[in-house]
């Protein structure tokens, strides 16, 4: 029996089981298919468990009405495992194709709404570590959930400190974590760079937004800390002097957004004359470190004509595929096998996982049914956001998480139109928690970055 006034173990195991897992996925969840991502995905399905207990057992604990919309994701791959009518089956002009193949051989159709159950379950699977720190995390007071975003900013600081490292080591050093990678670049705990920039560039808002609504609450509270600003301001260069440092074109055009949105959450702020100038020295040192130490990698990166790049031909032979299964898709996790089809010019040796365009790609894998629940989602997330945005009821904290992660939002739904930042755990996973940091904490108090003055 747990003592009086103390939690119940539900309680007291929800949090840490929700930070070891937001670690964990930013550290091993960098890859695809790899045995970190099954780590990750089981103690995601345990959070899961606990998170709905405690809402069923504890009734300060229940979740909010926007806890529903994490059906919304998963009902595409439940959906499309279910069986369906032959006729409904066959009326993509693929699937006519692929059934008379099937009668050429003596064989009948499995018909699901999926072409790729088992990609279709994977996807399903897949999606877990986001839903639970989803849930989880609305749950959370504001204590637990500044805690949080300080879990991702502190493994982003080590994953650029291992960046510097892979640099320094060359191309065949040991660092790298995926046999499948960028060698020669920094890509931090991802195997690919320009994920490891989606990182750093979620990162830089909760350090530039953070750092001046905390030096704005200690002046508030008159209580200076000079060193603790500089290291705020330090760790500001650090990220955008990363960016340049990793080499990708849309990670620096990005990260150059995040700053400028940022820029209205510092000035919105009281007292805000201190905490423009933070802003502008940490900017203003960063790009000039940039300029000092990248420069001539940035210009080399931005040669090439973008146009020339290959993943714009992927994106519009997913749209050619897409046409040709419309209007079921092919089921999540069969774009591969259906790319592979109208894609006859890449050399044999090249492999092509992804349409590097996941909108492309979720019109691919599932049309309408994709489309209608990514929209209620991007619904959803923009009137949450705008509400966030124009918060006037809570404290500081509360304010500065939301529209730091309006903004990460933002710049991953920006990233996908040229890459797949949400096709790795790591960064799902993250997106799942900056979510659920658009509503308001679910306890009443707001916590803000220092003790409010005693009465009396």
């Amino acid at each position: 029996m747990p003592h009086a006034g103390q939690p119940p173990l539900i309680t007291r195991l929800q949090w840490p089981l929700a930070a070891g897992l937001l670690g964990l996925c930013l550290v091993l969840g960098g890859g695809q298919g790899t045995m970190g991502d099954g780590v990750c995905q089981a103690l995601a399905a345990l959070l899961i468990i606990l998170t709905l207990w405690r809402s069923e057992t504890d009734a300060q604990a229940s979740l909010p009405r926007a806890a529903w919309l994490a059906l919304l994701p998963l009902a595409v791959p439940l959906l499309q495992l279910l069986p369906v009518p032959e006729s409904l089956w066959l009326m993509p002009t693929a699937r006519q194709q692929i059934d008379a193949q099937l009668a050429m051989a003596g064989l009948e159709p499995a018909a699901r709404w999926t072409l790729a159950p088992y990609g279709t379950e994977t996807a399903l699977i897949w999606l877990l570590p986001a839903v639970a720190l989803f849930l989880a995390t609305l749950q959370f007071d504001a204590r637990q959930r500044l805690k949080l975003a300080a879990i991702f900013v502190a493994v982003t600081l080590v994953a650029i400190v291992l960046g510097v490292a892979q640099l320094a080591a060359g191309p065949d050093s040991a660092l790298y974590f995926y046999a499948r990678t960028n060698p020669g670049s920094a890509v931090g705990f991802f195997a690919n760079r320009n994920h490891f920039a989606s990182q750093l560039v979620l990162a830089l808002p909760f350090v530039l937004i953070g750092t001046a609504a905390w030096w704005n609450a200690q002046r508030e509270a008159e209580r200076p800390a000079v060193l603790w600003a500089v290291a705020g301001m330090g760790l500001a260069v650090l990220e955008i002097l990363a960016l340049a440092l990793v080499g990708s074109r849309a990670g620096l055009a990005l990260g150059m957004l995040a700053i400028a949105l940022s820029l209205p959450a510092v000035l919105a702020m009281r007292r805000q004359r201190g905490t423009k100038r933070l802003l502008a020295v940490a900017v203003g040192v960063g790009l000039l470190l940039s300029v000092q130490f990248a420069l001539f990698g940035i210009l080399q990166r931005f040669e090439k004509d973008p146009m020339e790049d290959a993943r714009f031909q992927y994106t519009q032979l997913s749209l050619q595929a897409a046409q040709d299964h419309a209007p079921l898709g092919t089921g999540l996790g069969g774009f591969r096998r259906a790319f592979e089809a109208y894609d006859r010019d890449s050399p044999q040796t090249v492999y092509i996982n992804h349409a590097h365009n996941d909108y492309a790609e979720l019109w691919l894998d599932g049309q309408w049914l994709a489309a209608l629940a990514g929209l209620a989602l991007l619904a959803a997330g923009g009137v949450a956001g705008w509400r966030a945005w124009r918060r006037r009821d809570a404290g500081t904290q509360d304010r500065a998480l939301a529209r730091a992660a309006l903004i990460g939002l933002a710049m991953l739904a920006l990233h996908s139109l040229g890459d797949y930042p949400l096709r790795t755990i790591a960064l799902l996973a993250t997106a799942g928690l900056l979510a659920a940091l658009l509503s308001n904490p679910s306890r009443n108090e707001r916590n803000s970055f220092v003790p409010a003055p005693a009465k009396g």
